[in-house]
C-alpha cells in the first residue's frame, strides 16, 4: 500500500499483489456488473452480511422525510470515546447504484465509529433503475444539510461532519461535495470517497487490465449507467461525471482510496490529482 499526499502524487497508479485471502475469496464470491439480472445480483450480495458482528455502543434506525419519501439512516454510536469524538461521517455505500443495502454495509460502518470514536450515519438511498438520478444526490444531500441542521441536539461538531461513500457511493461523495460548494451549503469537514467512479472508465488502463474475472466488471459499468442515467440525459455534467468539474478548488479535505485491482483506479487517482 502505498500513501502520498497533494505534494507528491505520482502520474499514475498501478496493481501490486493481490492478497491471498481476497484472491480466494473471489473465486466463489458474487460479481457486481455480471450478466445475471440485477435482483439476482442483489440477493448474491448477502454474502457481505456476516453473522458475527463487531461490537458497537448503539445502531439507531431513523427514518427522515426527504425530497422522494423516506429514507432509511441507520446510526452508529461507539461505545469508546475516540479521536473522532464529537465528528460524523455521512457514508454512502457502493454497489453500482444497483446493488447494496444496509445490512450487507453494516460491519464497515461498525468498524469506522467503533475505531473513530465518531458517530456513523448510513444512508439507505434509493436504488436504480427503480430510481434515476438525480433522486440519489437530493436524497444524499437532504441527509446531509438534516444532520447539519441538527448536529448539535445529536451531540455533534456541526464543522466537524465528513461525508464519504464507496465506489458509487464514491461518486455520490464528490458529486455531493461539489454541490454544497456549488449551492453554498453546509462546509464538510471531510470528504471520504473510496475508489469513486469519478468518470467512465473504460478507456484507462485501469479499465482494460480489470475489465474481469475480478468483483467488478468494466463492462458492467454500462449496466449501472442505463440503470441510473435518464435516456438523454448529459452524462458528462459535472453532478454525474465529478471529474469534469470546471474547477475542483474549495472542496473539503480529502481522504481518497483507490484500489489496484479496480477498474475505477485510473479515474479516482485522475480525480486526486485534480484535487492537488
Amino acid at each position: 500500500m502505498a500513501i502520498y499526499t497533494g505534494k507528491d502524487m505520482p502520474k499514475e497508479v498501478g496493481r501490486t499483489t493481490m492478497d491471498f485471502e481476497v484472491k480466494e475469496w473471489l473465486k466463489d464470491g458474487p460479481v457486481l456488473g455480471s450478466h445475471e439480472p440485477i435482483h439476482v445480483q442483489r440477493a448474491a450480495h448477502d454474502r457481505f452480511i456476516d453473522t458475527d458482528k463487531p461490537p458497537i455502543g448503539k445502531v439507531e434506525q431513523l427514518g427522515l422525510e426527504g425530497p422522494h419519501g423516506t429514507i432509511p439512516v441507520r446510526c452508529y454510536h461507539p461505545s469508546k470515546s475516540g479521536i473522532a469524538e464529537g465528528a460524523a461521517l455521512v457514508y454512502l455505500h457502493g454497489g453500482g447504484y444497483i446493488v447494496g443495502s444496509l445490512d450487507q454495509f453494516d460491519t464497515a460502518m461498525r468498524l469506522f465509529a467503533e475505531n473513530s470514536g465518531a458517530q456513523v450515519y448510513a444512508v439507505d438511498y434509493k436504488l436504480a433503475p427503480e430510481y434515476q438520478f438525480p433522486v440519489q444526490i437530493e436524497e444524499d444531500e437532504f441527509v446531509v444539510r438534516w444532520l447539519h441542521e441538527h448536529a448539535q441536539e445529536r451531540g455533534i461538531d456541526p464543522a466537524r461532519i465528513a461525508l464519504g461513500g464507496d465506489s458509487a457511493g464514491g461518486n455520490q461523495t464528490c458529486v455531493v461535495a461539489l454541490k454544497l460548494r456549488d449551492e453554498g451549503g453546509p462546509k464538510l469537514a471531510l470528504q471520504m470517497p473510496i475508489y469513486p467512479e469519478a468518470a467512465l472508465p473504460f478507456n484507462t488502463r485501469a479499465g482494460i487490465e480489470n475489465r474481469s474475472g475480478s468483483y467488478v466488471d468494466t463492462a458492467g459499468v454500462l449496466l449501472f449507467a442505463w440503470s441510473y442515467i435518464p435516456q438523454g440525459v448529459d452524462y458528462s455534467q459535472p453532478y454525474i461525471t465529478p471529474l469534469n468539474a470546471p474547477s475542483h478548488a474549495d472542496l473539503p479535505k480529502t481522504l481518497l482510496v483507490t484500489c489496484g485491482f479496480d477498474m475505477l483506479r485510473d479515474v479516482a487517482h485522475a480525480y486526486g490529482l485534480k484535487l492537488a
